[in-house]
């Protein structure tokens, strides 16, 4: 028990009101004991909201929050409010925080899947595991076995939730020294969030209308917030007591900008707007003046505040209309009256006003790609910087809060994701800082409070002056450092469009940290000041998520497992060729990615062109296992997935929009749909078209090849609901599964060889809702149909999937939000439910595992009953390094493996045993991975079968039967032993080391 010092008594125990609250606790828990386990499913929300007080007060947090049903079960604001963020060293709040957005009001059964998922992400199997099978439960039918984990960072310390829509508007602000964010968005709410622990302060409604600005004001002893709206309505909160203070309708539309400044000791507000007004409204005296009058929709938000309380002034940017050419116009909130207008050749992208060896500057950025700095009060003494810039590369700008720094800076974001820091007073560039994958939308800044590195100073000196002196000067001198804002202390922060946010320094302009977790583009980033928060630097961010995030910018610990993707996965395709597991993704950043699928571990990431890849396909050819790309500069591009080779590519008259590669092992083949609805076939190792009727056949949806008894075939949908089958190799029509007009149009197809025979799934789609059909694609017989809801306008069309365990057939469907259906596909019945920490792009079933792309990250999912194949004390097999042949390759006999043949035997025996109970009795150097690889042979085979009675175990087929002979018994009434001599075959030589079996006997059937 954890009890500080101050709650200890003379002679060391607890004090008394410590004492009481133990007390307390172990009363609100003894209703949902169970022995020595506390079953949460059974509390009261009393307990489930006040769990986490009432065990800080008893000195038991650390305890409580080790437990994982309680964090399932318990509310997230008692668990976040108990928790501040100096406990995130705590493991279970790490992974807690990590997707907190997506579980904090879901249900305990969607948090226990996401937050065994994450745990996963954190390299904690072992707590995945005690997540989906609590003690007493079963295990879920499926768990995750490996996923990436690129899109969360270590320095996460607080979400903030609640809000409905995208957020685009943050402030941070100090509220009795405690920090607090406020955010507010399109859903008409501003709320405040305290930012250590992530709990809601206040939620203020009022608004008529999505906030459009927001901006938080310091004054005396309390803080206050001013927002704007749709509507024009300017309103003001105190952080302090939450209560609303002024409302004043400011505006005719939309307010597009927002400042806030003291004038005449008043709180009052500057404000531009869609009705193409610039007002400034006091808000004590209630009333708004009009400061400058232009064309509605020529003020597009972009405005600046200069000068002195007593005297200050308003810039604003005013876009062209007709033969008026864009202006920045300077107005004064004294007088009302207009002290310049600087005409310009370009639309302004930025504004904001500064300090430059103490006088007062305007630094504007343009369209065109330049940038210029003029006297803010006057608006002489043009300067200009980036002569030869490009349009697009100074979107965003931003100067430093205190930019009285040695050189005085500007830093501007581009759309391609480049930022840039200026010296403003040459006019040069500095340093050009490239991370970001998209545009920035946002810049902010932070001077650290001490310089980041100590070197010797010949200031101090102690060999100079005598010991009093030195003294003194070293404190003169260290007021002064503080006093002196240079680059070296300055911590430079972008937010992008693609999910993440970065901090770079700003003197030798290096990255510093990536933070991750945003599901989203990030709009705003701001930092705290670090003496208000006892010298911890923080930032926190929002974006289209929906989310607030804080950062610990101190925390620069690395945490990246698998591969990273900097944007979404938009694409998935998985297969074994040459009995290699393989994954590969595209996420739209020209790269192409193979993993391992039993492991996850990226194989290689190689660019796939100028131009995003949006299809991606694996095959095998003689060379070895290839990938299949698509691409709008490329078109189709075909290469080796070893060294990246690229075999051939095609430019294809139009778009390809699915592909998919099959067919035999000495003619593999390459089938595309293009967005007119034709199939072309290629050959796969060439690039060859295949002519036939499948060369050409019209009106196609969806695609889909497989194999029926070794004999290739592809699956076509059409537009009018025809589903066909069809013979790869000679075109000719095998089945006819769906006729037209049967069912409605076809959205995607899939085919399987599962135990129970050949499948094939179908989507439709109709405005109400979309079903999923399976069929038996050898007697075309329609098994199940399972009805779905429609997706929500604007959402993209569910995922499908048709894949097997090692005893049944499945389907899965991901939809927009973050769950996977799966259930049994010839009875419609069994549904099991996944849920992940992001919406799901595509999945992808192959050899008994399903691979889902959630945002940014990828993951595996194995059915329990039958785990990933290979041994976990062993850990994931390592890649066989294959020596090139020197000869010519020759075809090679399709016969059985002697382990394959050994395994016949032994299960003609013992029928009904399991992998593990067969290896047992194997050589001790036989490995195990090798025994599963054989077992999924004979399966393919045909040979044998999972049992279907409730046995994990296996039954030989009348096939396999028939090809072996019973093994001889021992003759003792033991069971019969494995024939060893023919196994030490399988390592190439004698076994010497082996002498003896590895195993006991198995004792019945």
């Amino acid at each position: 028990m954890n009890v500080p010092p101050d709650d200890v008594d003379d002679d060391g125990s607890a004090a008394p009101h410590r004492r009481m609250a133990q007390r307390v606790f172990d009363l609100l828990t003894a209703e949902v004991a169970d022995g020595d386990v506390l079953r949460w499913d059974r509390a009261s929300p009393y307990l489930l909201r006040h769990a986490a007080e009432h065990a800080a007060e008893a000195g038991r947090l650390d305890s409580l929050l080790g437990d994982w049903e309680f964090l399932v079960h318990g509310d997230a604001r008692g668990i976040l409010a108990s928790s501040p963020a100096g406990r995130q060293d705590h493991t279970s709040l790490t992974i807690y925080r990590t997707s907190l957005p997506h579980h904090a009001a879901a249900r305990a059964a969607q948090r226990r899947h996401i937050l065994a998922v994450d745990a996963v992400r954190h390299q904690h199997p072992d707590i995945s595991r005690a997540l989906y099978a609590p003690s007493g439960e079963q295990n879920p039918p499926w768990q995750c076995a490996w996923s990436t984990a690129a899109n969360i960072s270590p320095a996460l310390r607080a979400s903030f939730t609640g809000h409905s829509r995208p957020l685009s508007h943050l402030a941070v602000a100090v509220v009795d020294g405690e920090p607090f964010a406020v955010t507010a968005g399109a859903d008409e709410t501003v709320r405040l969030f305290h930012a250590d622990t992530g709990t809601l302060r206040h939620a203020w409604k009022g608004h008529t209308g999505g906030v459009t600005a927001l901006a938080s004001h310091a004054c005396d002893s309390h803080t206050l917030v001013v927002t704007a709206d749709t509507r024009g309505w300017l309103r003001v909160w105190n952080a302090r007591t939450g209560r609303a203070s002024w409302a004043i309708e400011a505006h005719d539309g939309p307010v597009t900008g927002l400042e806030t400044l003291l004038h005449d000791g008043r709180l009052c507000a500057v404000s531009v707007g869609h009705d193409g007004t610039l007002r400034v409204t006091d808000f004590e005296r209630g009333r708004s003046r009009v400061l400058l009058t232009t064309a509605s929709g020529t003020l597009r938000g972009l405005l600046a505040v200069a000068g002195t309380p007593a005297e200050p002034i308003a810039l604003t940017a005013v876009s062209a209309t007709g033969e008026e050419p864009a202006q920045v116009v300077a107005v004064g909130l004294k007088d009302g009256c207009a002290i310049y207008a600087l005409p310009f050749t370009a639309e302004v992208t930025g504004l904001q006003c500064g300090e430059s060896d103490g006088d007062p500057i305007a630094v504007a950025t343009f369209a065109d790609g330049t940038g210029r700095l003029w006297d803010a009060f006057t608006g002489d003494s043009p300067r200009t910087f980036s002569r030869r810039g490009r349009p697009g590369d100074l979107d965003v700008l931003h100067l430093p809060a205190e930019n009285d720094a040695d050189p005085c800076v500007a830093v501007t974001g581009g759309a391609d994701g480049t930022i840039r820091i200026w010296d403003l007073g040459t006019g040069e560039r500095l340093h050009q800082l490239e991370g970001h994958h998209q545009a920035v939308l946002t810049l902010a800044s932070v001077y650290i409070p001490y310089p980041t590195q100590d070197d010797a100073d010949p200031e101090l000196d102690e060999r100079h002056m005598d010991r009093s002196a030195f003294r003194q000067h070293v404190r003169s001198v260290t007021q002064r450092r503080r006093n002196r804002l240079t680059l070296a202390r300055l911590i430079v922060l972008s937010a992008s469009a693609d999910d993440t946010v970065r901090s770079w320094h700003a003197e030798s302009g290096r990255e510093l940290h990536t933070y991750t977790g945003h599901t989203g583009p990030v709009r705003r980033v701001a930092a705290f000041d670090p003496m208000a928060d006892s010298g911890r630097w923080k930032a926190v961010s929002c974006g289209d998520d929906a989310t607030g995030r804080v950062w610990d910018l101190s925390d620069r610990t690395e945490h990246i497992a698998g591969a990273v993707h900097p944007g979404r996965i938009e694409a998935l395709a998985s297969d074994t060729p040459r009995g290699r597991p393989l994954v590969v993704t595209a996420c739209g950043d020209h790269r192409l990615r193979v993993l391992d699928n039993r492991t996850g571990s990226l194989l290689s990431a190689r660019m796939a062109g100028d131009s995003p890849v949006y299809a991606v396909a694996l095959g095998a050819t003689r060379e070895g296992p290839v990938s299949a790309s698509v691409s709008s500069g490329k078109g189709i591009v075909v290469r080796l997935v070893d060294t990246g080779a690229v075999l051939w590519s095609r430019q294809p008259d139009s778009p390809v929009v699915a592909l998919s590669a099959g067919g035999s092992s000495r003619r593999p083949v390459l089938v595309t749909l293009d967005s007119q609805g034709l199939t072309h076939m290629w050959e796969l190792g060439s690039g060859r078209p295949r002519n036939g009727p499948l060369s050409r056949y019209e009106g196609v949806s969806a695609l889909a090849l497989g194999r029926i008894r070794d004999t290739p075939v592809v699956v076509t949908g059409r537009a009018d609901g025809e589903i066909v089958l069809w013979n790869l190799a000679s075109g000719a029509v095998r089945r006819v599964l769906s006729p037209a007009g049967a069912s409605p149009r076809v959205n995607a197809v899939r085919f399987i060889v599962g135990p129970s025979g050949p499948r094939v799934a179908s989507q439709h789609l109709r405005a109400d809702h979309h079903s999923v059909r399976v069929t038996d694609a050898e007697t075309g017989r329609l098994l199940s149909t399972v009805r779905l809801g429609a997706p929500a306008e604007g959402e993209a069309t569910p995922v499908l999937g048709l894949g097997s365990t090692p005893d049944r057939t499945v389907v899965a469907v991901g939809g927009p939000d973050n769950e996977v259906r799966i259930w049994d596909a010839d009875t419609g019945e069994g549904n099991t439910e996944l849920w992940l920490p992001d919406t799901i792009q595509a999945l992808s079933f192959d050899n008994h595992m399903l691979t889902v792309s959630y945002g940014r990250e990828l993951a595996a999912f194995a059915p329990s009953a039958h785990p990933p194949l290979f041994d976990e004390e062993e850990g994931p097999p390592r890649p066989v390094q294959r020596k090139a042949a020197a000869a010519a390759p020759t075809r090679r006999r399709r016969n059985r493996s002697t382990l394959q043949a050994t395994l016949l035997r032994l299960l003609l025996e013992w029928e009904g045993h399991d992998g593990p109970s067969l290896a047992s009795l194997l050589c001790r150097h036989v490995p195990p991975r090798a025994v599963k690889s054989a077992i999924r042979a004979l399966i393919q085979g045909g040979l044998i079968r999972p049992m279907r009675t409730g046995s994990l175990g296996y039954a030989i087929e009348p096939k396999g039967r028939a090809l072996v002979r019973p093994v001889q018994s021992a003759g003792n009434g033991t069971a019969p032993s494995p024939p060893l001599q023919k196994l030490r075959g399988i390592h190439g030589g004698p076994c010497g080391p082996c002498g003896h079996r590895r195993g006991r006997p198995l004792t019945g059937g």
